[in-house]
């Protein structure tokens, strides 16, 4: 690979650790705007009381600010997508997930207005927060592709569809649809205001199990019940990892797994027991997301091992 194209390598991959870091601080503001009661601060959409500039107070500016953010995020990614296409070095190998990434975004505005006009209805929000993971998830598997490729002496090589799903990458995958899951199980405890329908921990209410399964308990019962396999199956991720031998640099994710894991606990507990600081609660779905991205780097990092392997 010749100079100039490693060069362009390592400046886009600058750019997308950036934009990923830009994004994810975006998923950490919607938290806040929906624990500060902040929601429907706007009645309307895409103005606010039929403005693009309200009267601002706390709430309205909760609001208006995230959509602006998001705004923000919009004229970044065009910026990036036309960069791709002037660049022939950066075209085929970058261009596909920009203009996917301007599909979810699309859909991203619009589940931000249904939200909206359909009053914070529960299936909606959930909907709109797994839309803006898989948004970072595109551009974060994009990083991934440019860091690989600014260290590669060969252009083409990122991984394969083979490397990704071979029977020994399975239970890694599975990993990575495991905590999905869980943070849809964790967007379904938010959306219904179900986070204090259990007041203790591990138990809820007294019981592991519930004898009065209202359907709030149900939802956070179902989460807890989530999260205990989520980190059962991370620890036998390291194990797994032991036992086929995983490189420094794919052990190094699984740690960063069971680290963040140990955090996401902790926070669920002091969201209990405080009853859902603000912050904290902002933070809980930072970190599952992290946990998400982390177990995601280690179904990619092995595959991408593999791939190479394979080439030599």
């Amino acid at each position: 690979m010749i100079a100039s194209t490693y060069s362009h390598f390592r400046k886009f991959s600058l750019f997308l650790v950036i934009y990923s870091v830009l994004i994810f601080l975006n998923l950490l503001y919607g938290p806040l705007v929906r624990a500060t009661d902040s929601g429907l601060a706007c009645p309307d959409w895409p103005f606010c009381f039929g403005k693009i500039f309200p009267d601002f107070d706390f709430n309205i500016f909760m609001e208006v600010g995230h959509r602006y953010y998001s705004g923000f995020l919009g004229i970044v990614l065009i910026a990036g997508t036309v960069w791709t296409a002037i660049v022939p070095e950066l075209r085929k190998p970058f261009l596909g997930y920009f203009i996917l990434g301007i599909l979810l975004i699309a859909s991203q505005v619009t589940l931000g207005g249904l939200t909206v006009l359909l009053s914070l209805d529960p299936a909606t929000v959930n909907l709109h927060l797994l839309n803006a993971i898989l948004f970072l998830l595109c551009i974060v598997t994009a990083t991934f592709k440019a860091r690989n490729l600014a260290n590669s002496t060969n252009s083409n090589e990122f991984l394969t569809k083979q490397s990704l799903l071979q029977k020994d990458q399975i239970p890694l995958l599975i990993g990575v649809l495991l905590i999905f899951f869980q943070i849809i199980l964790g967007g379904r405890v938010s959306s219904n205001y179900a986070g204090l329908a259990c007041l203790e921990f591990p138990t809820c209410n007294g019981e592991w199990i519930p004898s009065v399964p209202e359907h709030k308990i149900q939802i956070q019962v179902q989460h807890r019940l989530g999260a205990y396999l989520v980190a059962f199956y991370i620890l036998l991720i390291n194990l797994y990892g032991i036992f086929k031998g995983f490189s420094p640099e794919t052990k190094k994710y699984v740690r960063a797994a069971i680290i963040l894991l140990l955090i996401q606990i902790g926070l669920g507990i002091v969201n209990v027991y405080m009853k859902l600081p603000k912050l904290v609660t902002a933070a809980h779905t930072g970190v599952a997301i992290l946990l998400f991205l982390s177990m995601y780097a280690v179904w990619m990092q092995r595959a991408s091992e593999l791939s190479k392997s394979k080439v030599s």
